[in-house]
């Protein structure tokens, strides 16, 4: 996908930021052509925090991880060459993958697909509703909403056109290296925040055989095999795995927190084994 030509559109022009916003609007956004619709997405998270009747600091999570999923995007973009319109669809993907967490959280208060909704699936739904990618070029839009819809899948499909998998893929890995930053500052408090850890429990004799299975077959473990908080931690070690391009893994490495997770995982069997096989992987990324 390296200087792709095959996506030519015409990308709309951009006002001034408002502003209340220019601290969180860059000129890097107008350059790249998306201001406006970071501006949006801003003042719709907003929207919901400020009407927030229960604890808002997960709304503030979601808010924030989608901003340092786009600077992950627009790296991975840049350092793999992507051409300017392919680059901008990765960029209102990543901007755009989590805009439903926010409605999620309000009404079923928990971040859980399988215990509320699919958040990909809805965020493309409010994409269209909210009339996100009107103006924009068709061939762009389905790009990013493709993008959106298959952001949170554990394996894409095969045979997925060019231009939507590497969209896809971006915002995949853009989520997962940024994913790894919030847990590593979350497992490093106690007690764990239940939200963010998926209610899992911190009993240091569990352990799930079936992720241990994953990292020692060198697959990416499954969330529905979690079984504890020392589950999560191999299994954000397996993301590894999953890393698409040359410039993902390399952030995975040199970002220092899959090894820091992993770090603190028990010295002693089961995960005596995995972990070592891990950070041998990290090593050699």
């Amino acid at each position: 996908m390296r200087n792709s030509k095959s996506v030519h559109l015409d990308i709309p022009s951009e006002t001034e930021p408002d502003e209340w916003d220019t601290c969180r609007v860059t000129a890097r956004d107008h350059a790249d052509g998306i201001a406006s619709h970071k501006r949006w997405y801003l003042s719709y998270a907003d929207g919901f925090r400020n009407e927030c009747t229960i604890d808002a600091a997960p709304l503030d999570l979601k808010r924030d991880h989608t901003l340092s999923v786009l600077e992950k995007a627009r790296r991975i973009a840049d350092e793999e060459g992507f051409a300017p319109p392919l680059a901008r669809a990765c960029l209102l993907a990543a901007l755009y993958h989590d805009v439903a967490r926010f409605a999620q959280y309000i009404r079923y208060r928990t971040f859980k697909d399988r215990e509320s909704c699919n958040h990909a699936h809805l965020g493309m739904k409010i994409l269209k509703r909210e009339g996100r990618m009107e103006g924009e070029d068709p061939r762009l839009a389905r790009l990013v909403l493709s993008g959106v819809c298959l952001h949170n899948r554990f394996a894409l499909p095969p045979g997925l056109p060019e231009e939507i998998a590497a969209v896809a893929k971006v915002v995949r890995d853009a989520d997962k290296l940024d994913i790894l930053r919030v847990m590593h500052a979350h497992l490093e408090r106690k007690p764990y925040n239940p939200t963010v850890v998926l209610s899992l429990g911190d009993d240091p004799g569990m352990f799930g055989e079936a992720v241990v299975r994953a990292v020692m077959e060198g697959r990416v473990a499954s969330y529905g095999d979690l079984t504890c908080v020392n589950d999560m931690r191999l299994l954000l070690g397996t993301w590894l795995f999953d890393m698409n391009f040359p410039s993902s893994r390399r952030q995975f490495r040199e970002d220092g927190h899959a090894t820091a997770i992993l770090a603190d995982l028990p010295d002693r069997p089961p995960y005596l084994e995995p972990r070592r096989r891990l950070l041998a992987c990290l090593d050699g990324a």
